[in-house]
């Protein structure tokens, strides 16, 4: 069973805050958390002008095996959209993300995540099915919604209180690829799932200043990857429910935000069940305060 990783990365992300910079701690909490090898691959995506860049800054995690390459190598598609936000980029490069990835499953991450125990492939990839975490779908109801009708589906299919959870989270390769399959379905212009999404976002398009238009314009990338998983009977071949009795671990359990609040001896204790968690970009929080805040509990060299 191959795992490999994913993370879409501007130097200066949201917020103009230093993301590069912010991966540094990313890159040091698995260093010391993450046991050897534990991805086969790990795939960053950037754009183009800032490949060599990257590629230097991350020459001395080569333990961590990864491989950066450009937005339009990965999806060449988006040459033909560049009005496309970044934001929206990061989302399809996690769904295209088996295009270059040789793995049964990947993990998806973020510039401001952080590891916060030791994490194992058996930890992930419980009997060979990985960690899934829900989340109430009232709490984004337009990502469902928007989502139901690219896919040609209804919004409450399955358990309509429970939704796939965001970043981090764990995809199966080959249901990604079900999912680009699914957007496809029933669109009646040339191109592939990146086109049609893409083409949802180009305000030029007379067809966008429509209701059509805007009912499907909130989906989210794991909104989609749910649902058409859901829609084929297909993601409990996949995945297992995280933050049960049997498997206790979560991807992610208590907020960071606000950073007053955390607490953060709690978060890197085993009385936690969260592997992970997101110090968000939003706070404007410069790194070395962050770093200042996790360093004690990270044991890294």
């Amino acid at each position: 069973m191959k795992l490999s990783a994913v993370l879409p990365l501007c130097i200066r992300g949201s917020y103009n805050i230093d993301d590069l910079g912010r991966t540094e701690i990313l890159f040091k909490s698995l260093s010391a958390f993450a046991e050897p090898n534990l991805f086969n691959e790990f795939l960053i995506v950037c754009p183009d002008n800032e490949v060599e860049i990257i590629k230097e800054k991350c020459l001395k995690w080569e333990k961590l095996n990864i491989r950066v390459v450009s937005e339009e190598e990965l999806i060449p598609e988006l040459k033909a959209y560049p009005h496309v936000r970044g934001w929206r980029k990061q989302q399809m490069v996690k769904l295209a993300a088996p295009r270059m990835l040789d793995c049964d499953f990947f993990v998806t991450f973020d510039a401001d995540i952080i590891c916060l125990k030791p994490i194992t492939k058996d930890m992930l990839l419980p009997n060979g099915k990985a960690l899934l975490q829900y989340e109430m779908r009232s709490r984004h109801p337009k990502w469902w919604r928007s989502s139901s009708k690219i896919l040609n589906t209804n919004a409450k299919f399955g358990d309509t209180k429970k939704g796939m959870s965001v970043t981090p989270a764990i995809l199966s390769s080959k249901l990604c690829n079900l999912t680009g399959e699914e957007i496809e379905k029933g669109w009646k212009n040339n191109g592939t799932w990146v086109d049609r999404l893409c083409q949802l976002h180009n305000p030029n398009l007379l067809s966008n200043w429509t209701p059509y238009r805007f009912l499907r314009s909130r989906w989210t990338e794991y909104s989609l990857y749910y649902l058409s998983s859901q829609k084929n009977g297909q993601l409990d071949n996949y995945h297992i429910t995280c933050g049960t009795s049997e498997h206790p671990q979560m991807l992610f359990s208590h907020s960071t935000n606000p950073i007053e609040e955390w607490d953060i001896k709690l978060s890197f204790s085993q009385n936690d069940p969260g592997l992970f968690c997101v110090v968000g970009s939003k706070r404007r929080l410069e790194n070395e305060m962050v770093w200042d805040l996790v360093s004690p509990f990270i044991p890294y060299k």
